[in-house]
């Protein structure tokens, strides 16, 4: 038994075998099988532990294809925690095997290195999004949908000062923006900053904005992951207030930091003191008044999608909502399953995609069944997957983000 398995093998025990994780359990409900839900994951990783079974593909796919969403750990009655454990197996998966396939390890490494990652947005924008639109049949490739999906050559840094000043600041914050927002939702970035100068705030938005270490951390690369945080903490850790409005990243800088470095009690503190002062959007916003300079010109139906890093692993489910229902004019219609996962789930998205759009379209069928004419989240990913589920149900309802939503009701 390897030493990562050692440490959780009291865990893998707790499980009682009960069954309840078959009802949260968004994979086991589209595949079916056993092992594809909560009880049967943790069973397999019990085996490969007992040295029943080997780390093989199977196996790999079992560990790789959770959505990670904890919905299973808030229906179990022992309280068991599967993601945690998942994320044990795929670190433990990863020292045995490395990375595969290739072509996730290589996303993965690019992710940590800037030239590269922006090379891959800009051949994407380029010739790849070019490509794709020339192929029949290619509009939805891998359950996303290309023609729609934002992109940009220019990322949003490039686009704005260093510093957006405001007369007599309330607040001074440094904007975390993402990898995905800084290259693909820019005009949500440029909302973010909007909604947070009209609230009073100066903001920083520093020129090295590194790789959150997310990806890499759920895939078990906790190397890869600490030099991340490590190259955030230096660039961001001087600010006394870090705000970003990806609930992912929020969940990186504000959790699971602190989880790659608990057993390094000599850096552990920096890293504390550094989470303590990181805000997901909503959640720093709601406390700014923003709300008294809003205004709406129509009536509209908006709604909620809930991701799962910031209902489950941050708790950040009232934030949004407040904001978006303090919108004059703007009715709120909760649908049903909202803090339910999209499917998205970071690069499971992109390698079980079948799996992935069968969860997306549950997902929009519910939106579609609110009667909401706007779809508003907190999370860039799932605006990506949300919107091609809706596109493949022939909705052309809009997904935004909160800040979007709150942006275009600022008056200029």
């Amino acid at each position: 038994m390897g030493d990562i398995l050692a440490e959780i093998y009291e865990k893998l025990n707790t499980c009682g075998r009960c069954g309840f994780c078959h009802g949260a359990c968004k994979t086991y409900k589209k595949d079916g099988a056993e092992f594809f839900v909560a009880r049967g994951r943790v069973q397999l990783i019990k085996a490969l532990a007992d040295g029943k079974i080997e780390a093989d593909h199977d196996y790999e796919n079992v560990i790789n294809s959770c959505l990670l969403c904890g919905e299973c750990a808030i229906a179990c009655p022992s309280g068991v925690k599967t993601h945690e454990l998942v994320l044990a197996a795929r670190r433990d998966y990863k020292l045995k095997k490395g990375i595969r396939p290739f072509l996730k390890s290589l996303i993965l490494s690019s992710m940590t290195k800037p030239g590269r990652l922006k090379f891959g947005f800009n051949f994407f924008d380029g010739f790849g999004k070019n490509a794709l639109r020339r192929l029949d049949g290619m509009q939805f490739f891998r359950g996303i949908d290309v023609y729609t999906m934002p992109s940009s050559s220019n990322p949003f840094v490039a686009q704005v000062p260093e510093v957006v000043s405001v007369s007599a600041p309330k607040k001074r914050v440094a904007f975390f923006v993402g990898c995905f927002m800084n290259y693909a939702f820019v005009s949500t970035a440029h909302s973010v900053v909007k909604v947070l100068t009209k609230a009073g705030c100066e903001v920083t938005i520093p020129r090295e904005q590194p790789c959150c270490g997310l990806p890499q951390y759920v895939y078990g690369d906790f190397e890869a992951a600490r030099g991340q945080a490590k190259k955030i903490i230096a660039e961001f850790g001087k600010y006394d207030t870090i705000v970003t409005a990806c609930g992912s990243c929020a969940s990186m800088l504000k959790k699971e930091m602190l989880e790659l470095f608990h057993d390094d009690p000599s850096y552990l503190p920096t890293v504390k003191a550094f989470a303590a002062k990181v805000f997901e959007f909503s959640e720093l916003v709601s406390t700014l008044g923003v709300e008294e300079k809003l205004h709406s010109d129509s009536p509209q139906i908006v709604t909620y999608h809930d991701p799962c890093h910031l209902v489950r692993y941050l708790t950040v489910t009232e934030q949004p909502r407040k904001l978006l229902k303090s919108v004059p004019r703007l009715q709120y219609s909760e649908m049903f399953e909202a803090n339910r996962c999209c499917g998205a789930a970071g690069l499971v998205m992109v390698f079980y995609q079948e799996l992935s759009t069968k969860i997306t379209a549950d997902k929009a069928g519910n939106i579609i069944n609110s009667g909401a004419e706007t779809i508003a989240t907190s999370c860039p990913a799932c605006m990506l997957k949300i919107n091609s589920g809706l596109k493949l149900k022939g909705s052309k309802i809009p997904v935004k983000h909160v800040a979007d939503v709150l942006a275009e009701a600022l008056r200029d």
